[in-house]
Parts: C-alpha cells; sequence; structure tokens
C-alpha cells in the first residue's frame, strides 16, 4: 500500500508499507554437518516466517540538478521450524542475517554542461547480522595434561549485528560528439573516502608470554572479535561508444 504526491512541476514523493508471508522457508538445523554427509537432506530445518517495514523517497526529476533520497525501515523474521528436536529456536523466530533495520540513499545528478555530468551516490545501511558465540569451554581429564579441543557456546541465532555499512561513489561523464557516432568517457571513484566496511567478523585469541622457569610459555589472555574488510577506494575509467 502506497502513495504518491507531486510537489510543484519537480519533486516527487512516494510513500510505501509492506506485509509479506514467507512460507518453506529453508535452514539448518543447529550443529549441521555438511562436509562428507550422506545424509544431507536430514541437516535441513523447514519454516516460515514475514516480513515487513515502509519505503519513503523524494525524487527532483527536473532541472540541471536531479535525483533523489530514499529511506527504508524494515523487519525480517524466519524460524518456527517443524519437526527440529532440540534446536535452540524451536518454535520461535530470528532475525536472518540480511535483516537490515535502515537503509538510506542519496543519488545526485548535477549537468554541468552540454558535455559534462558529474555524479554523486551515497549509501546508508544498518550492518548485517552474525551468529557469533557468547562463549567457549575446554576440558582436561587429567592435571598437567593437554587441553582437549576449544568447545564454542552458541547462544539465539543472529544476535550480534556488524558495524554500520556506508559508502560514497562518485563520478563525471565527459561526452565526445564525433561525425561516425557516439562516445563518452566515464571516470568513476567506488567508495570515496575509503571506508572499510565490516564483511565479516572472526574470534580469535589473544596471547601473552609468561615466563616459567627458563622458558617463555604463550598463555591464551582474552578471545577479540575482529573484522574483515573488501573493496576499498577504487578509481575506474570506462570508454562507451557507438557507431
Amino acid at each position: 500500500m502506497g502513495f504518491s504526491y507531486l510537489l510543484g512541476d519537480q519533486f516527487l514523493i512516494n510513500n510505501e508499507y509492506y506485509y509479506k508471508w514467507l512460507n518453506n522457508q529453508i535452514d539448518f538445523i543447529d550443529g549441521a554437518e555438511l562436509f562428507a554427509n550422506d545424509n544431507l537432506e536430514e541437516e535441513f530445518a523447514f519454516g516460515d516466517g514475514y516480513a515487513y517495514g515502509m519505503e519513503w523517497s523524494v525524487e527532483k526529476q527536473q532541472g540541471r540538478l536531479t535525483g533523489w533520497v530514499g529511506y527504508t525501515l524494515a523487519l525480517i523474521r524466519r524460524g518456527n521450524f517443524r519437526g527440529v528436536k532440540d534446536d535452540i529456536m524451536e518454535g520461535r523466530y530470528f532475525p536472518p542475517r540480511y535483516d537490515r533495520r535502515h537503509d538510506i540513499s542519496v543519488v545526485a545528478t548535477y549537468e554541468l554542461n552540454k558535455r559534462m555530468t558529474a555524479s554523486a551516490t551515497w549509501v546508508f545501511g544498518s550492518g548485517d547480522l552474525s551468529w557469533l558465540p557468547s562463549g567457549r569451554f575446554t576440558l582436561q581429564d587429567v592435571q598437567g595434561a593437554e587441553f582437549r579441543t576449544v568447545i564454542p557456546i552458541y547462544g539465539d541465532r543472529n544476535t550480534f549485528r556488524l558495524p554500520d555499512y556506508q559508502r560514497l561513489d562518485l563520478g563525471l561523464v565527459i561526452k565526445f560528439f564525433p561525425k561516425w557516432g557516439e562516445s563518452d568517457l566515464t571516470i568513476s571513484v567506488y567508495n570515496a573516502y575509503d571506508y572499510r566496511n565490516a564483511y565479516f567478523v572472526f574470534l580469535e585469541p589473544e596471547f601473552r608470554d609468561v615466563e616459567v622457569g627458563n622458558e617463555i610459555v604463550e598463555i591464551p589472555e582474552r578471545i577479540v572479535a575482529k573484522q574483515q574488510s573488501l573493496f576499498p577506494i577504487i578509481p575506474s575509467v570506462t570508454w562507451n561508444f557507438k557507431f
């Protein structure tokens, strides 16, 4: 459901609301074994979900400066798995990884002259969700023996949200008018201010050196979360032509 309103002869205002029913949603059960498993179909869980939200935008359609500002407020839930026993989310809903609460986009295009057009796009969004362990444990059955494998302890799904995502892209299009057709040169910069968005987060132990007798032993001191980023500032040049 939505409505549009033309303000004067330049601005178009849009506002929409939606609700979606999600049926036959597929996910993995807790502790799913995915590798070297001949009965992979037993590792799936089936449920449902729902999503709702609002989308709002203002668009300038005429003049040398055109563009729009858009904002989306959304919520998504999945779960209510059927026939899955001992699952931590049994009978409950959880936010999937792509549940992005806020999403903002600003797009502007300015015609400098007949030959050159500049553009800028800025996007902002809530960070993706991640399922990280809330603790870890290990066993040592005999004093002085080596510790066994460290086992992570997981709570509810996707309770940790990555840092907010943001990016600015800039572009300049230079048009040429040769006798044989059309041509333009596009100069663009992706992620212009080199913002390092989190692609994923991983947990890693930090150690400190302790002197035991005449030896230096590394003792685990704490577990820290670290992020991995991709796609820094990337310039590009493209030549397009038609003849």
